[in-house]
């Protein structure tokens, strides 16, 4: 109850960071040599557990004839803990960003109430007013951090603006800056001095911060504005080629799909269970296949294949291609390939085995196809797979699914699943407790029910990861109406007449709001059928009426209504003409 700390805590080089340390070690808890930290780590958790049933015991013989009161301690202290131990980011300060110029905004805001969903933050606005920037402008300070921690001597491009963050994590609250005093230099000319650590407001060290142990930038935008390059904080999942920026598709997404699902596979205990429950989230079978098609089978698909030979057809191409003018689109990884003879071997003995266990599906195609979610094999043969395919031996992969017992291929689905599959397989594969997650325009080729759903599918399906905090950017009204008060924030921007950015949406809470009010209040756009924009007018058309003495009213109204667009033509002009008359009035 008190600390997970097998789930919580997979480094024991970072155990310290346990809220239960600090009190075993008070107690005389084992202070042996670093190299024994996994023994150590091993008493921890059955010192925490012995608290924790020493503690259970009190309560109960405490509140014997109360067992509401025993379920409501418990509740507490669990909400508690989790509260404690979870990421979230408190505000970001952007000075002369390229495009954002001066903001600041508020992320998250500590409820009491917060229950154990996932915390999402929601930036919304018109097209071209920052949303995108804002999530890459987070990124790059985070990976920024990263860089001044672990490498400061060869730091690579840093951010070209100035900025503050502030965030929650383990119960700490964090503050860096790459600015301190403000000094003014002549006129108007602004200079920063260097960057500041706070931990708890107390000046600290950098090494001393606590960081999300991941940052994940998701995006099926083809013309996001993330980093494509990755870091061991950060990770890209978009539909952008990491090698080639410029280079996007469906194919590009599926790649790198499978590939996540590959090494997560391998690596991230329990995957299968959350790969299953995010099918039948979206109204598929809990089954999955992978399937590659075997390139120049006459070639390559022989049971006497042995390093040797693989060798000699790329060493001597034109023995075994009589037609082919050009060489293999896998000779220059072949040539690198090589350099350790132990990954010949184990790509010629897959090539060996396939000759047994592939499937025929036409006088010119062998498929070698994986249950993906039954069974080991692919596991087994993901470094097979991955050096076949650099070698261009092995095709594209195909991914399929399942839908009321009919299966189809990915590439043949809708854009909206997927994306949308992609999209949280992606975000699955690399999701860590306390991260940072971020995703733009995840209503990219949505159905509108998806989209209304989308929020309350991010937290099923990551129920367990509710310590990490989401950030979303979005076009779409119809992700706003199902955003929970207490696990989540809005943010609203819009351009001053100035052009300064500002958060309009400070304490709002559209949670089953109708799509009308939405559309109305926050995106400030109106339909021939909004009911919230009829009501204004018709107060306005009443006030004036009957010559309202409430001035300041009317002036809000007015101010209001001219938020929006209108005709030359529009009856509304001349109303709100005539509302601007009586106002000036005496």
């Amino acid at each position: 109850m008190l600390c997970d700390a097998q789930a919580q805590y997979q480094d024991y080089s970072e155990l310290e960071k346990c809220p239960m340390w600090g009190m075993w070690e008070k107690e005389g808890g084992d202070k042996g040599p670093t190299e024994n930290r996994r023994g150590r780590w091993q008493k921890l958790i059955k010192y925490t557990k012995e608290m924790s049933n020493i503690f259970d015991d009190h309560i109960e013989e405490t509140f014997q004839n109360k067992p509401d009161s025993v379920e409501v301690i418990r509740r507490n202290m669990e909400v508690g803990y989790q509260k404690m131990m979870q990421f979230r980011i408190k505000s970001i300060t952007l000075l002369r960003h390229f495009v954002l110029g001066n903001i600041h905004l508020d992320l998250w805001h500590e409820n009491d109430n917060a229950d154990s969903d996932i915390y999402s933050t929601v930036i919304i606005g018109v097209n071209g007013i920052g949303k995108s920037h804002m999530l890459r402008a987070i990124a790059d300070i985070f990976c920024y951090l990263e860089q001044l921690r672990e490498n400061p001597e060869t730091l690579k491009n840093p951010p070209r603006f100035k900025f503050k963050v502030e965030y929650s994590l383990f119960g700490n609250l964090y503050e860096f800056a790459n600015f301190g005093e403000v000094e003014t230099v002549g006129r108007h000319q602004e200079v920063y001095t260097h960057f500041y650590c706070k931990k708890n407001g107390e000046t600290t060290v950098l090494q001393d911060m606590e960081m999300p142990t991941r940052v994940l930038a998701s995006t099926i935008a083809v013309n996001d504005k993330f980093n494509t390059v990755g870091t061991v904080l950060y990770r890209y999942k978009g539909i952008r080629n990491e090698n080639s920026p410029r280079t996007t598709g469906t194919r590009t997404l599926i790649r790198k799909t499978v590939s996540s699902l590959l090494h997560s596979l391998d690596v991230k205990e329990g995957f299968r269970e959350e790969v299953k429950k995010l099918l039948k989230a979206m109204g598929l079978e809990a089954r999955m296949e992978i399937s590659y098609t075997i390139r120049y089978k006459d070639v390559f698909l022989k049971a006497n294949m042995s390093s040797e030979l693989l060798n000699d057809i790329f060493s001597n191409q034109k023995k075994y291609f009589d037609n082919r003018k050009t060489e293999l689109w896998g000779t220059r990884n072949f040539e690198k390939i090589k350099a350790d003879p132990n990954k010949v071997e184990i790509a010629a003995e897959f090539l060996r085995k396939a000759t047994e266990r592939s499937q025929r599906v036409n006088a010119k195609r062998f498929v070698v196809s994986y249950h993906v979610l039954e069974d080991n094999e692919i596991i087994w043969d993901r470094e097979a797979l991955e050096i076949l395919s650099a070698l261009d031996i092995l095709s594209f992969p195909s991914l399929l699914v399942y839908k009321k017992e009919n299966p189809f291929e990915f590439s043949e689905s809708s854009s909206g699943e997927t994306h949308m599959l992609c999209q949280m397989l992606g975000i699955m594969s690399d999701i860590e407790h306390n991260s940072l997650v971020m995703i733009d325009e995840p209503e990219t080729s949505s159905h509108p029910n998806w989209q209304i759903n989308y929020i309350g599918w991010l937290k099923k399906i990551f129920k367990a990861y509710c310590d990490c905090h989401f950030i979303i950017a979005t076009h779409s009204h119809f992700v706003l109406t199902d955003l929970q008060p207490e696990s989540s924030d809005i943010i609203a921007l819009e351009r001053t007449e100035d052009g300064q950015l500002r958060d309009i949406a400070e304490g709002l809470n559209t949670f089953c709001w109708s799509v009308d009010d939405i559309l109305y209040r926050v995106f400030h756009v109106r339909n021939t059928r909004n009911r919230v924009f009829e009501e204004k007018v018709a107060d306005l058309y009443d006030r004036i009426s009957r010559r309202d003495k409430d001035k300041e009213g009317i002036y809000s109204l007015i101010w209001e209504l001219t938020q929006y667009q209108l005709s030359e033509d529009d009856p509304l002009s001349r109303l709100i003409q005539t509302a601007k008359e009586y106002v000036e009035s005496e």
